[in-house]
């Protein structure tokens, strides 16, 4: 009898687990499926102003300075302070996205730059990539860019992830991005940092040789 009575309950405790399992999935959205790179229009360092905007927050708003480079097989973007600080080194390749430390403490460096590694390398790619190339990486998989007016829009299952204006933007062009992240509540802005060939110079090896 006993038996008989804990059966059903069992087998309605797996069920409600696998419903849990699958609805929890829905909630943690896979990483966008990243362009080739050697889609990316990007020979020389790059040189960029970025100003992380909280939503909700928009009083704490912080700007760093990227010096970001494509190599054969992976991105590379040495972040730094607005006093030169290394804070740290994005690395981006077929295999991960992860951050290689820098000359402050960890805490200072999670305080400064509090997003994650796959945060960041997909938000770099949705801004300096040509859109064509982000079309043909999306295919075959949920995610999806549109054209909308002057802005392109991210889209995974038909829900709007981020829309970054201008539309038609990529690392070739000098010009300001600004990202609007509904996923994340964070708005980007990659500002061209100006300066002289002189300073490029000096702080391109930043990119190419991070200390370890």
């Amino acid at each position: 009898m006993m038996i008989r009575l804990f059966t059903p309950l069992r087998s309605a405790l797996v069920l409600i687990s696998l419903l849990v399992l699958l609805s929890g999935c829905s909630l943690f959205p896979s990483t966008a499926p990243s362009p080739r790179f050697a889609n990316l229009p990007l020979s020389e360092t790059l040189k960029r102003r970025l100003t992380f905007i909280p939503d909700d927050e928009p009083d704490k708003a912080h700007t760093l300075i990227a010096l970001i480079r494509r190599e054969d097989t992976r991105l590379r973007a040495v972040f730094l302070t607005p006093y030169g600080q290394r804070l740290a080194t994005l690395i981006h390749d077929d295999e991960d996205s992860r951050f290689e430390e820098g000359d402050i403490p960890e805490q200072a460096m999670k305080e400064a730059l509090p997003v994650s590694p796959e945060w960041l390398a997909s938000r770099l790619e949705w801004s300096l990539w040509p859109a064509v190339a982000l079309e043909e990486a999306f295919i075959d998989s949920p995610w999806s860019v549109i054209l909308e007016d002057d802005a392109r829009e991210i889209y995974r299952y038909g829900t709007l992830i981020a829309r970054v204006t201008p539309a038609m933007t990529d690392a070739s062009r000098e010009e300001t991005v600004v990202l609007e992240d509904r996923q994340g509540h964070y708005r980007l802005r990659i500002v061209p940092l100006e300066g002289t060939s002189e300073e490029r110079s000096s702080e391109a090896p930043s990119a190419e040789e991070p200390s370890s």
